[in-house]
């Protein structure tokens, strides 16, 4: 691939300026959620911030002058460090963008990581959350390593998904023996006690007002109750959705569930959907309807609304108490934090003394083999 026709590292200006009009879709389909859009979501709403600093940049690869991918970047301060860390939304993964080739293949992420190791934007560079399906990310991270770069890795934790390809029917059998029971049940039960149970589907972009609707739920969760970490409470979070609805790209988009009883909001369900995939990014209640189940009553009807649609996949995110697991979800990709150092003397010194500092960092990660 042709990588030449202007600089490697850009401002988010010049990337803006040099995608005017729309962008193509992602390589990836299941990854169109890393976009020009919702980058610059996140770095308005959430920059400087939770130890990260501006200004949002990428490193571009391009053929006759084009881009063709770019990997964004942010400072993050680690320990007394200020490092360039891979830029974007922590959920549900960061990754980088890689537009449409016509043939199949990762010639323009690979390019991509030829021209990260040329020209970077510091001795070392952080990955994370990586995802270990990402096949650019790694394709990236494999012409680092055979460029001479260095990494520690580590693990964060399994993704639950589910096969959503098996269709309603298939998956059913999936389910443990008494949850459609129970299911039904609370269905039932909410609305001889309570009022009529009804459930909405909004797309982000077109109506602002579900997001008060959704820190009203998420602030009588147990997640705020316990000091968890928070998507729709706050002006930073709130401005980081309205800023994804405003300028949709038309590749993804963010999609929130609400479920009623008697009119009354109780649960949510947030996630971003591209054409193949659903990420599920939170799941809120109201604590005092707890024993209703809602949340099980809402993920039913997501469920078969993300089947009817020809979703392929439902990304339930890290961790299970066993929930997930009673849906039939199973732990099928990981998580990892990758920081890679530069060849020579510098980067070979900040290696050690991550090394030092980071003994948990000893993951290996086969792809880079």
């Amino acid at each position: 691939m042709n990588t030449s026709g202007g600089r490697a590292f850009i401002s988010d200006e010049e990337l803006s300026q040099a995608g005017a009009g729309t962008w193509p879709t992602h390589q990836f389909k299941d990854q169109a959620f890393c976009s020009p859009t919702s980058l610059r979501a996140w770095a308005q709403a959430f920059l400087p911030g939770r130890g990260w600093s501006g200004p949002l940049c990428h490193v571009v690869s391009r053929e006759h002058g084009a881009i063709q991918a770019f990997v964004p970047f942010a400072k993050q301060k680690i320990a007394l460090f200020s490092i360039h860390s891979l830029a974007g939304y922590y959920w549900p993964f960061r990754t980088l963008f890689v537009a449409a080739q016509k043939a199949p293949g990762l010639a323009a992420a690979e390019a991509l990581g030829r021209e990260l190791a040329r020209r970077p934007p510091g001795a070392v560079l952080r990955f994370g959350p990586v995802s270990s399906r990402d096949a650019a990310l790694h394709a990236v991270l494999r012409e680092l390593t055979r460029q001479g770069w260095r990494y520690l890795c580590r693990e964060t934790g399994a993704v639950f998904e589910l096969d959503l390809s098996l269709g309603m029917d298939a998956l059913k059998q999936k389910f443990s023996s008494s949850l459609l029971k129970h299911i039904e049940y609370s269905r039932r039960r909410l609305g001889k006690t309570v009022g009529e149970v009804s459930v909405e589907r909004h797309v982000m972009g077109r109506s602002l007002d579900i997001l008060d609707t959704l820190a009203a739920i998420e602030s009588q969760s147990w997640l705020a109750k316990k000091g968890g970490e928070l998507k729709f409470i706050g002006p930073a979070n709130q401005r980081f959705w309205e800023l994804m609805g405003q300028n949709p790209d038309g590749h993804s988009e963010a999609v929130f569930w609400v479920l009623r009883c008697g009119g009354q909001p109780v649960a949510f369900s947030a996630h971003l959907e591209t054409e193949t995939a659903v990420y599920i990014l939170a799941n809120s209640y109201d604590e005092q309807w707890k024993s209703h189940s809602p949340g099980s009553i809402l993920t039913m009807d997501v469920l078969q609304d993300a089947v009817a649609r020809g979703k392929q996949t439902l990304d339930w995110g890290q961790g299970d108490s066993g929930y997930k697991q009673r849906w039939g979800a199973q732990d099928a990709s990981l998580l990892h934090d990758v920081m890679v150092f530069k060849p020579g003397l510098i980067g070979g010194l900040l290696a050690w003394a991550a090394k030092k500092a980071l003994p948990s960092w000893t993951v290996r990660l086969d792809s880079l083999a």
